[in-house]
């Protein structure tokens, strides 16, 4: 019955509704809806509770537009960080002529890596200046999307690749010490061990069929309902709406293979 669910809900490719119920019940519950940025510029209601919205552009998707236009419906903000295959200019302005933000999901690590064809962190570490050469990159690509796009990029969230996993080691490992902050010219990295720590309640979405479509187990819904003071909500628009050519390959794999189950706690990068 469980598959049944979940291949008529990859049949109707309509999760994007959810979204938009839980930016509703976000705004009927009292909650102060923001971005990154406005957390870090401390732009908000500090008296309500707080949900902030973090959208990683993994991959290309209509549902990128889709929750840009939701959250304008309700008058929210969010953060949109997109990679370098993922640079979207047009959409990336309206985002934040809205008052929302735009900004970098980095991967200089990964990249170099790539490069370079290091096979572990043994090789990564003992790489002359790897460390300095990787910064210089990410501050490249900063400066890129600052300027063609005129983009602040006051805060950045760390992408993960294959190649993160192949040496151990994350790409926000690059501003774990934040006196990198001013050589970037940046105010937070999404993964901050000082902000992480004030968060009550780490969300994080899946595919549907992991989890009912949440990594740790806990909904939105459960979180907002149960008046978490600090919700850090992180989503991937391409798990919430899906290309024909795509919605078909889900579709199949929903004829083929079971759901996931999978017990697992945030742990930050």
């Amino acid at each position: 019955m469980i598959q049944l669910d979940l291949f008529l809900k990859y049949f109707q490719n309509n999760r994007i509704q959810e979204y938009e119920n839980i930016i509703k019940l976000a705004k009927e519950k009292n909650y102060e809806i923001i971005s990154l940025r406005d957390y870090i510029q401390k732009n908000y209601d500090k008296s309500k509770k707080l949900l902030i919205l973090r959208h990683d552009i993994d991959h290309f998707s209509n549902g990128t537009r889709m929750m840009f236009e939701i959250e304008k419906k309700y008058e929210v903000h969010s953060s949109f960080y997109f990679r370098n295959s993922t640079f979207e200019p047009k959409l990336m302005k309206e985002i934040e002529s809205y008052g929302s933000e735009a900004s970098l999901h980095f991967e200089p690590i990964a990249d170099f890596v790539k490069a370079n064809e290091i096979r572990s962190k043994e090789e990564l570490f003992t790489f002359a200046n790897w460390e300095q050469k990787c910064l210089n990159i990410l501050k490249a690509n900063l400066d890129r999307y600052r300027n063609l796009l005129d983009l602040p990029c006051l805060t950045i969230a760390s992408h993960g690749e294959y190649e993160n996993a192949l040496v151990q080691t994350p790409n926000n490992y690059l501003t774990e010490n934040i006196d990198t902050y001013t050589f970037l010219d940046i105010k937070l990295e999404a993964y901050n061990k000082e902000m992480i720590e004030k968060v009550t309640c780490y969300i994080s979405d899946v595919p549907i069929e992991i989890n009912g479509g949440y990594k740790y187990s806990i909904t939105p819904f459960e979180a907002i309902n149960d008046n978490e003071e600090f919700i850090m909500f992180l989503t991937h628009p391409n798990h919430w709406h899906y290309s024909k050519w795509k919605q078909f390959k889900k579709l199949v794999k929903m004829l083929i293979k079971k759901p996931i189950t999978k017990k697992e706690s945030f742990k930050r990068v």
